[in-house]
């Protein structure tokens, strides 16, 4: 996901601007991205890595990383 972010300019802005929000906004905004994602059958490994950002922590460190 975070190379994903690095190298597509539209991922990199869709996942700055969740994660630039406040933890329970961007936890809903997670939850959302994730259940529209298992809507549409996408990858269960891409799922589980735009999951992981409902972690405070890791949402911390992948917005200091992209």
């Amino acid at each position: 996901l975070i190379q994903l972010a690095q190298e597509d300019p539209q991922v990199r802005q869709v996942l700055r601007s969740i994660l630039a929000q406040p933890a329970l906004k961007r936890k809903a905004l997670v939850k959302k991205l994730v259940d529209d994602m298992i809507r549409q059958s996408a990858p269960a490994d891409f799922i589980a890595a735009v999951a992981a950002l409902m972690d405070d922590e890791v949402a911390r460190k992948a917005a200091e990383i992209i």
